[in-house]
């Protein structure tokens, strides 16, 4: 009796199969032919609006370009005027890479971090030559490494 039942279960199996089969190639069957022309057409009009974005970002980034020439010229001419450098600059508009989205330019704050420190700070032993037999201060020693900037 259960190899009877096994027998059915694989035949009924194997049916299952061959009409799930069967539905997929009528899919295939009832899609519609697309002529070549219609094939034609719709790669010319995808072809259109691609190269209608790359015109339409290449107008924008020539825009940025112009604003930013202008923006730096205020900035410089401000400068000069009342004799102290930028706090500020201004960022050109941009394309950010991974979304294609346009970023605006606006002005963002000069970091001063370049910036030497002040010699008036640490010169009690700095000006004196080193005698032979005494250790070097810590800002001349050629071995040890110079911690002034990241300790504040």
């Amino acid at each position: 009796m259960s190899k009877v039942y096994k027998t059915l279960a694989v035949l009924l199996l194997a049916f299952g199969f061959f009409t799930i089969s069967g539905e997929i190639n009528e899919v295939a069957a009832a899609k519609k032919k697309v002529s070549c022309f219609k094939k034609a057409i719709r790669k010319i009009k995808r072809n259109i609006k691609k190269s209608a974005k790359k015109t339409k970002r290449a107008f924008v980034k020539a825009g940025s370009s112009v604003t930013n020439k202008i923006m730096d010229g205020a900035v410089k001419a401000k400068s000069k005027l009342t004799g102290k450098k930028a706090k500020r600059t201004w960022v050109k508009g941009h394309y950010k890479k991974g979304s294609k989205t346009h970023t605006k330019g606006h002005f963002r704050k000069v970091s001063r971090k370049g910036k030497k420190p002040s010699s008036s700070s640490g010169s009690t032993g700095s000006s004196a030559p080193a005698v032979s037999g005494q250790p070097l201060p810590p800002s001349q020693d050629p071995v040890l490494p110079n911690f002034s900037r990241s300790r504040k």
